[in-house]
């Protein structure tokens, strides 16, 4: 059973750690599978940052931030990603946070208005600028992803440029001023030339590749040929439930919605009938 985590509602004083997540260079220090250590593993020299998380198990949890990924005995560095589908759903979403949390420290060692070196702000997890008092928060960036969904069928990409062959659901950031609801409709537009109507939301998945809310969302199609962006989508192809290609794991938000409409068309069911799927950390 997964340990509960609790976040720090008040990152400030930060307190010793009995846990940590130990990171450098954008890696994650991990023996084997496992990513949490106890507070003596580290080097205090090389730390060049901490900050509190919140209580896993009751005990105290942060991030340590090394200087650069040192050699230690039994332990390798691993990329986020690589935990994806070994580590439970809920530890997957703390090594996120603790890697958006050191992101977030570095990026913004100096302010983007006026140049001059920030310090901590006394309560909130953020970084204020004594000169002209810009105050910088982690970023999260919010997405739409899109299952467009046509009787027994759904509609599945690869995009273009990038290594993972998979298939998987449409996606885009939302623009400022827009709704969720409109950007699914302008992405589906602009990546595909579809039009859709109705729309059911499903749920929401921290990704954390860098800082992303996925807003995940079933959509039916409303008209139009399938005419890939050839920018952004290499192919796109129509789907029968029963005869899907490979797609993404069921930990990722787009495997969720596509085996929840495959699941829910098999027994006869619209999937609008249903008020959410199977949601990030909760596993069928």
């Amino acid at each position: 059973m997964v340990e509960f985590f609790a976040p720090a509602a008040n990152v400030w004083a930060v307190p010793e750690f009995s846990r940590c997540i130990v990171v450098a260079e954008g890696m994650i220090l991990c023996r084997g599978n496992c990513f949490i250590h106890t507070a003596d593993l580290f080097l205090a020299g090389e730390v060049i940052s901490r900050h509190y998380l919140g209580e896993l198990g009751g005990q105290s949890c942060g991030v340590h931030v090394f200087s650069s990924q040192l050699e230690i005995n039994g332990y390798d560095w691993r990329n986020l990603r690589s935990l994806l589908t070994s580590a439970e759903e809920p530890l997957f979403a703390l090594a996120g946070r603790a890697l958006q949390v050191a992101h977030w420290d570095r990026d913004h060692l100096f302010c983007g208005r006026c140049g001059r070196a920030t310090q901590y702000h006394p309560f909130d997890r953020a970084r204020t600028c004594p000169n002209c008092q810009l105050s910088v928060y982690a970023r999260i960036s919010p997405c739409v992803i899109a299952l467009v969904i046509r009787g027994d069928q759904c509609l599945l990409a690869r995009h273009a440029n990038r290594r993972n062959r998979t298939y998987t659901a449409l996606a885009g950031f939302i623009e400022p001023g827009e709704s969720a609801e409109q950007a699914l409709v302008r992405e589906v537009r602009e990546e595909v030339g579809l039009e859709v109507g109705n729309m059911h939301y499903v749920g929401s998945q921290p990704w954390p590749f860098p800082g992303q809310l996925m807003l995940g969302y079933l959509a039916e199609w409303a008209g139009g040929e399938s005419c890939p962006n050839p920018s952004e989508i290499e192919t796109a192809q129509w789907f029968d439930y029963r005869s899907l290609p490979d797609i993404p794991p069921q930990q990722t938000l787009s495997g969720q919605l596509i085996r929840t409409f495959a699941a829910q068309v098999a027994v006869g069911e619209r999937p609008w009938t249903l008020r959410s799927c199977a949601g990030w950390g909760t596993r069928s």
